[in-house]
């Protein structure tokens, strides 16, 4: 089970959801150094009632310009 401290304000997006599949990111500014942030991009594979059957998780630190960087960057392809 996946467990973050209390203390952080989590934000979390479900980006694509379809049968057999989910898509979410999770993010937060980390304590140090500040202006980092934290995006785990979580990716389901689900069975034919809906739930998980295993789950990969992507991470990665980023400031907000390079995340910004990153959605300019996917909307040209």
């Amino acid at each position: 089970m996946n467990t973050l401290h209390e203390s952080l304000k989590v934000k979390e997006i479900v980006v694509k959801e379809s049968e057999g599949f989910r898509l979410t990111i999770r993010a937060w500014e980390i304590l140090s150094p500040k202006g980092l942030y934290n995006y785990d991009f979580v990716q389901d594979a689900l069975d034919e009632e809906g739930k998980v059957k295993y789950t990969s998780t992507y991470n990665f630190h980023m400031t907000k310009d390079e995340v910004k960087k990153l959605c300019e960057g996917l909307l040209e392809v």
